[in-house]
Order: structure tokens, then sequence, then C-alpha cells
């Protein structure tokens, strides 16, 4: 008789061959884009010469996703496989229900598989969320300490910082693993009849039950205690409105609370295990549960109100006053704004003849033009192509407005000249829409080219301003810069990928006769290598030309993350990024410079800042902040160098002892390049909102807002202004600071009174390497009537030659447009400038032109052409009729 066994062993192996398929199958859908997201990840930080970052990053991921899915695994399985073992056999409460016991019998048949299942379910989603969480995990284990105690508990301010984070998410994920395991258990019983509830309501547990459930209860109650004895460091952060940090009613009030509430709430937990082999075992338990709640409310609530209204509210000061000098001394050291210095000044109302002529080298560098109307000239005369934008898009976070121009400075011809300057990209979505095809934007249109500089200061005979240098190919009209890599491959505009290295030639620039074409011959990009690879990046950017494009080759490279904020962001995510990158000519190379915050929200009685409401940037929070690094990305091979600006930080410390090899110190960074490191305006606006409070250090007079400053804001912005806010920017100069002996360049702010409209003092921020971040407040004496910007542009639109020359040239047709008044320190005064520009009706495409300057100072006012004519108008007072201004302006 013939065997069957080889067909049986046939039939075995068909269907294991099936069951691998389909587990193929299944892993790949669920797995494949995460799988191919992480090779190209991985070959994109290799590019960049940073693979321990990512090793880094995605090995802790990974330690939290398995390591925390499978103690959640074990706990919620060996917790259900435990109520099965210990209901097996046992005696359970009478069941008059039919219907009920079919049921059971059916969940104890699917138990166990059942168990599996829901423990594996809930322990990836725990291992998934916990895998988000490796930030804090590492700071967790490499923090360093910050050299500073809080004044209550006497912790390093690294434990609020760096440990007490992860141990809130360890007592919440705690808690929830309890607590879900506890429901879990209990369900399972409930549906095996091991707990009943009777007709008149109450609930019957058998034996087991009530030991299993009491064990559960237990560590819940223990992992509550642990979540109130935390939430005490908690109260380091509380808002009391007149300051921040814990108060008199919070020390003396809520912080026993919440310690007593600890103990109750632990002494619950041992209730639990002490009664287990009680006939009753719950009611103990139930009794000291409600005591605690009794406690939460007395003792949390009532007893805080209490002592607030009667202890502080009618001695406030007193009772407060230690807490606000903590408030005044935490913040100002976590804004750095302990390091400023403040030098009083007893101003002059008019400048002098004298100081005119001391700071003609501030003068020469007074900023005429204003970014939207220099952006919209740039357009108009350099854009040369649709395709060419010197415009960020609609999505990009801006501190500029609307036009990507920056403002720096450059030795030209031995002398400190500031510049403005702009990148000139390549955006495909302004292509013809017929010119957009897939190798037009993938393979053809890759990159931007050239740039664009002009003097702040000069006005040609058209009132447009002169360049230093322009055109495509770029040109020069002064000796010293020069740019020999004009090709802009990584930039704020590079929202795509493209392919390089591909069989057809790159446009390079538009030409007189058709178009220049070009190869890229940088060190950027990914080689596409063979099929497995290219299926991977086809994969993670859901481009399936790619797989089928016989224009690519296997040494062809994509350039990814071309986008320099989405580079730093992704190379550093650990840090946040300033609103405002901007473009530094070095060595004949485009580089462009991004400055990089560490910050945390964690830093005890230090008062937060809101990012968002006020700016609408990111929403954010955060009450510590330190500029630490500096990241330079070159915009032709990509590569991207993060140098430690601030190496006393203790998160970028931190950081350098995570990622060792990501970070530079600024002392290895090149010497004429560092010439060009700005101080970031983003945080200088962050600091001086913080110190138009926060300069005062008396507590009574914090207290009483009798010195507050404001911001003031710019009169000749439009309420209705779109994308601009009214409060005056910080702007950039070079001038000669009172007591200096040269001019530097430097980033300014005025500061007026709280409601009033003169000026209280201005701020200054050192940019140039031997003073580099000094900021210097230059403080008026109270009661000094120095004319803030209000009142300037009250004066100038009473004078009668203003008011006539913008009548007569809006009879004309034409538009007259008041731009940014800039307060210029001039010795021991000030100097206010205000360029008038003019856009002439029926012009097709708008291009603003500076046709007046407008100078104040005291209650003179001068109007000319130029600032130098208006400077000599000031000094001499002679009036001009409108009508002589008028001709020749339009």
């Amino acid at each position: 008789m013939p065997s069957s066994k080889p067909a049986r062993t046939g039939r075995l192996w068909l269907r294991i061959l099936r069951y691998v398929l389909i587990a193929v199958v299944v892993g790949v859908v669920l797995f494949g884009f995460q799988a191919a997201r992480l090779y190209t990840d991985w070959l994109w930080f290799r590019e960049l010469q940073q693979p321990g970052v990512f090793s880094t990053i995605v090995l802790s991921r990974v330690m939290l996703f398995f390591g925390f899915g499978a103690l959640f695994f074990v706990l919620l399985y060996a917790n259900l496989w435990l109520a099965q073992r210990l209901s097996t056999g046992r005696p359970r409460p009478r069941i008059v229900d039919f219907e009920r016991e079919e049921f059971a019998q059916v969940v104890r048949r699917v138990a166990k598989w059942g168990a599996v299942a829901l423990a594996v379910v809930m322990a990836f989603l725990v291992g998934g969320n916990a895998a988000t969480h490796w930030s804090e995990y590492l700071l967790y284990m490499r923090g360093v300490p910050f050299g500073e105690v809080d004044p209550v508990f006497g912790r390093d301010i690294g434990f609020y910082v760096f440990q007490l984070p992860m141990l809130n998410y360890l007592q919440g994920l705690l808690l929830f693993s309890l607590g879900f395991t506890a429901a879990a258990v209990a369900a399972y019983y409930y549906a095996d009849q091991g707990i009943d509830v009777l007709s008149t309501g109450k609930a019957v547990f058998a034996p087991h039950v009530r030991r299993h459930l009491l064990v559960l209860l237990a560590g819940i109650a223990f992992a509550i205690a642990w979540g109130q004895w935390l939430s005490r460091y908690e109260l380091l952060f509380a808002d009391n409105r007149i300051y921040f940090g814990a108060g008199y009613a919070d020390l003396n009030a809520r912080l026993p609370g919440l310690t007593v509430q600890a103990a109750a709430m632990a002494v619950v937990g041992l209730l639990c295990l002490l009664v287990l082999r009680s006939e009753r075992p719950f009611r103990v338990p139930i009794v000291g549960a409600v005591v605690w709640l009794v406690l939460v409310v007395v003792t949390g609530g009532i007893w805080p109100a209490i002592v607030q209204r009667v202890m502080v509210v009618p001695n406030q000061f007193a009772r407060e006053r230690p807490f606000i000098e903590r408030d005044i001394a935490a913040t100002r050291r976590a804004y750095g704004l302990d390091r400023v210095q403040v030098v009083n000044v007893t101003p002059e109302m008019e400048v002098t003849a004298s100081e005119l002529d001391q700071n003609r080298a501030t003068l020469e560098n007074v900023r005429l033009w204003d970014l939207p109307q220099l952006g919209a000239v740039y357009r108009a005369k350099e854009a040369l192509a649709t395709y060419y934008r010197f415009s960020l898009p609609p999505t990009s976070p801006m501190t500029a407005g609307e036009y990507n121009i920056d403002v720096d400075r450059y030795q030209i011809g031995g002398r400190m000249r500031q510049v403005m300057l702009a990148a000139r990209e390549l955006y495909t979505e302004d292509l013809p829409p017929q010119a957009r095809t897939w190798q037009n934007e993938r393979l053809i249109y890759t990159h931007g080219y050239g740039v664009v500089m002009s003097p702040v200061n000069e006005i040609d005979a058209e009132g447009l301003p002169t360049y230093f240098l322009s055109d495509i190919p770029v040109t020069s009209t002064v000796p010293g810069i020069e740019v020999e890599v004009p090709q802009i491959y990584y930039g704020e505009l590079a929202m795509n990928y493209v392919f390089v290295g591909a069989r057809p030639n790159e446009f390079a620039f538009p030409a007189k006769e058709g178009h220049q074409e070009t190869r890229y011959t940088g060190r950027g990009g990914v080689p596409l290598g063979g099929t497995l690879s290219r299926l991977a990046w086809s994969v993670r950017l859901g481009d399936f030309n790619m797989l089928v494009s016989d224009d690519l080759k296997p040494t062809s490279r994509i350039l990814f993350r071309r986008n320099i904020r989405e580079r730093v962001q992704t190379l550093a995510p650990m840090l946040n990024w300033d609103n405002d990158p901007y473009l530094v000519i070095n060595r004949g190379r485009l580089l462009w410079v991004l400055d990089g915050y560490t910050t945390t929200h964690r830093y005890p009685y230090s008062r937060p800042y809101a990012i968002g409401t006020v700016y609408g940037t990111v929403d954010q929070r955060f009450n510590y902040i330190r500029n630490s690094v500096k990241a330079v990305v070159d915009a032709y091979h990509g590569s991207a160098t993060f140098y430690v600006a601030d190496a006393e930080d203790p998160l970028i410390r931190t950081y350098e002892r995570l990622f060792p090899s990501l970070f530079t110190p600024i002392d290895e960074m090149p010497s004429d390049l560092r010439a060009h490191m700005r101080y970031p305006e983003d945080l200088l606006r962050i600091q001086r909102d913080m110190y138009a409070t926060y300069h005062v250090e008396d507590p009574r007079v914090f207290y009483g807002k009798e010195d507050q400053w404001a911001v003031p804001d710019d009169p000749t912005i439009a309420d209705d202004a779109p994308g601009r806010t009214r409060r005056m920017m910080p702007y950039y100069v070079v001038m000669r600071s009172p007591g200096s002996d040269r001019e530097k360049f430097q980033i300014i702010t005025p500061f007026t009174p709280l409601a009033r409209p003169n000026l209280a003092a201005w701020m200054s921020a050192k940019c140039d390497p031997e003073d580099y971040g000094t900021i210097v407040v230059y403080r008026f004496p109270k009661g000094t009537g120095i004319n803030g910007p209000q009142n300037v542009m009250s004066q100038v639109k009473a004078d009668p030659s203003v008011s006539q020359y913008q009548t007569l040239l809006g009879q004309l047709g034409s538009r007259v447009i008041f731009s940014n008044l800039l307060v210029i320190p001039i010795g021991e005064s000030v100097l206010s400038v205000i360029p008038l520009y003019v856009q002439a009706a029926g012009a097709g495409i708008e291009i603003p032109q500076i046709r007046q300057v407008i100078v104040a100072t005291g209650n003179r006012i001068a109007m000319r052409p130029t600032l130098e004519t208006a400077l000599a108008a000031l000094r001499s007072g002679a009036p001009v009729a409108a009508k002589e201004l008028l001709a020749g302006a339009v």
C-alpha cells in the first residue's frame, strides 16, 4: 500500500510558505514605508557625516519602544494569565443567568489568545508613545548640573530641566499601566463570573478576585502618591500673576497639603495590602480613599484659599516680597538679562552740529531702505525671470516680512559699510504651467543663482538703490566682494528634492540667447545606487518616475532636505531655530547662517515667554533661552557645521555629551566668517520684552509697576498692514555708542515708559567679534522729554512742508509712503530718520522710489531729497517750500 507521507509533507511546506508570504506582505504593508524612511534617513545623515546623531536618536527610540512595550506586555499579560490560573477550579458567586453562563464559557475558551492579542496591541501603543520621549530620556541620562540650586528644595536646576520631566512621564505611564491592567483584569473576572452584581446593586467578589484586585489597587495608590510627591516640585512653576513661581500660600499651605495627600494615598496603598485576608476587604481602603479626597479638597483648595485671603491679601507685599525677589533674580538669569550693562545718559534735547561731525560714519550707514520697499525694487529690477524670487512663500515663518532680505556689514574701501543683500533663489512653482514637468522640476531647474547687494543709504538719481552686486552673471562694483560660486542649491526656497548627475544638463541661468547649462560638481547629495536603494527612495518620496526614468543613473545623486531650516532642524532636533537665516559672502562662496537656541520651560521661578501670540510664528512657551549655536550651511555643497557659541550653557553642554560629533567650538570658525556673526533679532526681541518689566530689581517698584517700560509702536505702519506687527522691530546699525571710540555693528531697540510717548532708554546688542553678545542699555533720567516715535511722527505730519508735499503728490495721483522710522542715538541725544517713498500712478509694476528724507531732533524737522542735504538743512534750519521740493520728484 503506497504511503501518503510525501503528499502530506508537500502540503505542509505549501502551508508554511503561504503563511510566510502572508507575513511578508503584511510586514511590508505595515512597516515598508517606515523601513524605507529609516534607510533613506540613514543615507542622508551619512552624507552629512553625522551617522552618530542618527544612531543615537534611533537606538534610544528603539530601546524605549521595546523596553517599555515589553514591560507593559509583561505586566498586562502576567496579570491576565494569573487571573485565568486563579479562576481555574475556584468557587464563584452563584449565578442564575444562564445566558451569562454561556458567555463565560466562551470567554474561558478565548481568554488565552485574547490576553496575548490585547497585551501585544497595547504594548505596541505604549512602546510607540514611549519612543516619542527619546529626548527626555537622553537628557535624563546625560544631563549636566547647572551649578545653581532652587531656593525651596535646594535641588540643582538640572533636576527640574533634565530629570523631573522624565520622572513625571514615568509616573504617568506607571499609573496608566496599572489602571489599564486593573480594568482588564476586573473585566475578565466579571466575564468569567468571578465578580457579580446582585439585583440589589451590591457587588460580590470571589476571594481570589478580591486579593488580586487589592494588590493592583495598592500599586495604583502608590503611583498616585508618587505623582503627588512629584507635584510638590511643580509649585515652583506656579503663576501668581504679580510674579512667577511658588509664593506664600504655595509654600505654607499647598506644599504641606501635597505632602499630606501623598502620605495619605501611600497609607491607602498599605491598607489594600493589609486587608488581603479580610472577609470585607474593600471597606477599609474605601474609607482611606474618602479621607484622602477630603484632604485633597481641604489642603489643596480650601486651606490655601483661606491662607491667601487672610494672610496674604491684607499684607501682600510684605508676605510676597521674598518670592518677588526670587522671580526677578531667576527671570533675569534665565533670559541672560543679569549680564545687561546699564549706562545712565544725561541727554541733550537736540543733536548738535559737533555731534553730527563726530559721527559721520554712523550717518553714512543710516538705513534708508526698508525691507518691503527694497524687496519690491529687487523683484522688479533684479529677479530677471519669473522663476527667481527674493520673497518667501506664504507658509514660511517670517521675521523681516515678506521679503527675504538680510542686513550685514562688509569692509569696503577700508571702511565698514552696512549693506542689504538677498539671494536670487529658484522657485519652481513660478515656472509657466506648461513647463512644470517632472524632468524640469527634478532634473533641469535645480538651483537659484547669485545675490543682490545694496548699500543701505545710497540713492541714485531716480530714487532707486545703487548696487554693489547685481545682474546675471553676478557683477561687482566694489573690490574685495566677488561671488565665485553663485549657484544656490540649498536655501530658504528650496522646498523640493532634485537629482544631479543625471543624463541631461541642468539649467544654469538665462542668457540673451537661450540659456546657459551646467552640471553639479559639489559634494552634496546621496548616490542613488542600485535598484534597492532607488526603490527605498521611491517609496519614501512617493515618486514612481524615479524608478523608471532613463535619465537617472546609479551615480546620480538626490539632493534631499534642501531647505536650510528643515536641514538643520533634522540634524539637531533638540534645538529651536531663528526665523531669519541670513546670507554671508565668504571667500567667494555663499553661506547661510542660522541661529540655534537652547530652551526649556523648566527653570524655577522664571516667567515664561509665549511665541505665537505676539509674532504669529510657532506656538511655544519657554522660560530659559540661550543662543548657543551658530549653524553654517553651504549654499552649494549643503554641508552644515554647528558652532557652539555659548559653551557655558548647561543645555548645550548636555547635547555635546549626547552628540559629540555634531558640534564644533566657535574658536574653530574662520575669523573672516566670524566677522559676519549677528546678534539674533528674534532673541533681542524676546529679551527686550522681558527687560521692559525686569529691568526693575527693586521688589517694591516691581510690585507697584511704577517703572515699567514698553516697546513703542512704529507709527509708519498702518493698523491694517498685512503680516506686519505694529511694534517697532529691532534694527541693525553701524554706529558709535556713547563713550565708544569707534563705530560698531550692533542691533538696537528703543523703550518708552508704559503708556507715555517719550523715550526712556534704548538697548544695544553688540555684534562684532571682540564684544559679541554684550548688551548695553542706555537709560535716560525719568521725566526726560526726548521725543518717542509717536511724538516724532506727529510732528512730521504736522510740519507744513511735509503735509503740503504729501498733498501735492497725492493730487498728481502718486502714493506717498512713510517708511521705517529709525531712532539713531547720536552722541548724547537721538536723531530720527524717516525716508519718504513715492509710487507713481499708472506705472504698472509699482516700484517705490525714495524722493525725500526726513530728519528730526528735538522740535526741529528737515526734509530734503538726500540724507546729506537733510542734515545740512537741519543744521541751518532754513525752510524750503513744498513746491521747490516737488520739482523733479515725479
